[in-house]
């Protein structure tokens, strides 16, 4: 006989079901706009209004438009840090770059429609871009820490930093050109076959 789920825990699950359906809908709503009128051209109440809610309710939900943009890169790269503070501690930070960058690959190649249209809108306009670089940068210094920290590298700080700095941009070129392309390529086996350093 299975154990009932207490009625907290139910209600907590389901308020969680409810969060994310609503991220989902106001997340579509907002690409959808962005791709019809422009990215400066569309404000947070016209998309509100599109789910049919209040500008106050949408910012519970995001704290601006650049959220809905930079979100999932953002989401991916804590998935990299996870794994980098999870990594055996026998591994060598080489090793561990390698590891978590060819992840980091497979969530994006997973996720390629999604960021293909937020390419495209970022892509609109220079500070755009430059929203959508820093998104995958700003992780950089706490994976030199966690790196740091796990796996107590031989090397100084400096060197760590510039290693990981190189991987992020191997990451973010081999996006680019990987999104660049018509046909779907494996942006994991791109990638691999750029981390020779």
């Amino acid at each position: 006989m299975t154990e009932p789920i207490p009625a907290s825990s139910s209600a907590a699950g389901l308020r969680e079901r409810k969060k994310k359906m609503a991220e989902q809908a106001i997340t579509e709503a907002a690409l959808h706009l962005f791709n019809e009128k422009g990215y400066h051209g569309t404000s947070v109440q016209e998309i509100a209004d599109a789910v049919t809610m209040s500008s106050r309710t949408f910012f519970r939900y995001f704290d601006s438009k650049e959220d809905i943009l930079s979100g999932m890169i953002r989401s991916i790269q804590q998935e990299g840090l996870t794994q980098a503070n999870e990594l055996p501690t026998e591994t060598t930070v080489r090793e561990g770059l390698r590891l978590i960058f060819l992840h980091l690959a497979g969530l994006y190649e997973r996720q390629r429609e999604g960021l293909l249209v937020r390419y495209r809108i970022a892509k609109q306009s220079p500070a755009l871009a430059s929203l959508f670089l820093y998104a995958t940068m700003e992780t950089e210094p706490e994976l030199c820490q966690a790196l740091a920290l796990r796996l107590k590298p031989e090397s100084l700080h400096m060197d760590l930093r510039f290693l990981v700095a190189l991987h992020m941009t191997a990451l973010r070129v081999t996006i680019e050109d990987w999104l660049e392309q018509d046909e779907e390529s494996s942006l994991t086996a791109s990638l691999e076959r750029r981390l020779v350093f």
